[in-house]
């Protein structure tokens, strides 16, 4: 979220301006000195507002993204998952993380008495289940503040579905040699 002034005299834009990204949404909002009574400070202080106001709304959706989402930085792309090994090779173990009620959470599997696959899956089996609630809550979250983007962008029931084609040009037609008069083409040695 980020609140920034602006001062372009040549646009008669004076004021701030309120930018913010949920869910690939970008929003921007302008807050002018004109339309707060000339003052600065007045639409930086309502332009701060509308920010806060966002943000809170905004805050869960973008913390379950971070712990839901597949990531590029883990060689399985699942956050809330890693393989561990003791300080000497000793054991490994794969872990499952989770928050659960505020309280961070982890479920150890032990490569060494379950075999690497099987300690893998139930890791990732665990991690599954325990935030299957917080990915109800994200796909909810996105339905009430992401869907308004696609409504918008629907077509009005008075616009046609395709647009008409274009008139079509006159096609050019070559002659064949025989109609040109008989004559051929020659070509340069």
């Amino acid at each position: 979220m980020r609140v920034s002034r602006i001062d372009n005299t040549a646009k008669r834009m004076l004021g701030w301006l309120v930018r913010y990204s949920v869910a690939g949404r970008h929003t921007r909002k302008f807050f002018s000195d004109l339309a707060h009574g000339g003052s600065s400070k007045k639409a930086k202080a309502a332009a701060e507002a509308f920010a806060l106001e966002h943000l809170v709304d905004h805050q869960e959706i973008r913390s379950l993204r971070t712990r839901l989402l597949p990531r590029r930085n883990t060689p399985h792309g699942i956050p809330g998952v890693a393989r561990y090994v003791r300080p000497g090779g000793t054991s490994a173990f794969w872990t499952a993380y989770w928050t659960q009620d505020g309280v961070r959470r982890q479920k150890k599997y032990s490569v060494t008495q379950l075999g690497e696959h099987d300690a893998r899956e139930l890791a990732f089996a665990t991690r599954a289940e325990m935030t299957s609630g917080n990915q109800e809550r994200l796909a909810e979250l996105l339905e009430i503040y992401v869907h308004d983007r696609k409504a918008k962008r629907q077509r009005r029931p008075s616009e046609p579905a395709v647009a008409p084609p274009p008139p079509e040009a006159p096609k050019r037609r070559s002659r064949p040699a025989a109609e040109a008069g008989g004559q051929e083409r020659r070509t340069r040695a």
